[in-house]
């Protein structure tokens, strides 16, 4: 009979110790999990794609370096009141998606600038040949 007593008891303190030490870290989990989701939801709200794009259009190979170059920062006023965790989360999550973002349309824009040349150049000399 004691030796039931005290496994109940180890068995009780065992899943005390589990909900007093793993809580607070799943909860910590939760919340970085949370800055990271809304980071990723504001850079893709923030980033103007339209200006990336006409900037790899523009500037070629040189937009989309300057793409890889320029960090975007988020706002700070999205993170005020939040822990130092969110906020680490969201600034990463934020940062990665708008790089992701911004780099995405520099090289569709100056994929789709290398194209209409390409094929501006073709008439051009088809033009050229058919008039001589």
């Amino acid at each position: 009979m004691k030796k039931l007593k005290s496994k109940v008891f180890i068995s009780i303190a065992i899943v005390l110790v589990f909900v007093v030490f793993a809580t607070p870290i799943l909860a910590q989990q939760g919340e970085i999990m949370a800055g990271r989701m809304a980071g990723e939801q504001s850079a893709k709200a923030n980033v103007n794609g339209t200006t990336w794009l006409a900037i790899g259009c523009i500037g070629g190979l040189l937009g989309v370096i300057i793409a890889y170059v320029y960090e975007p920062s988020p706002s700070s006023t999205m993170l005020l009141g939040k822990s130092p965790e969110y906020v680490a989360a969201y600034s990463d999550a934020y940062k990665m998606t708008a790089k992701k973002v911004q780099t995405g349309k520099a090289w569709t824009g100056c994929i789709v600038f290398t194209l209409v040349y390409a094929a501006l150049y073709v008439l051009a000399i088809a033009a050229a040949d058919s008039t001589t």
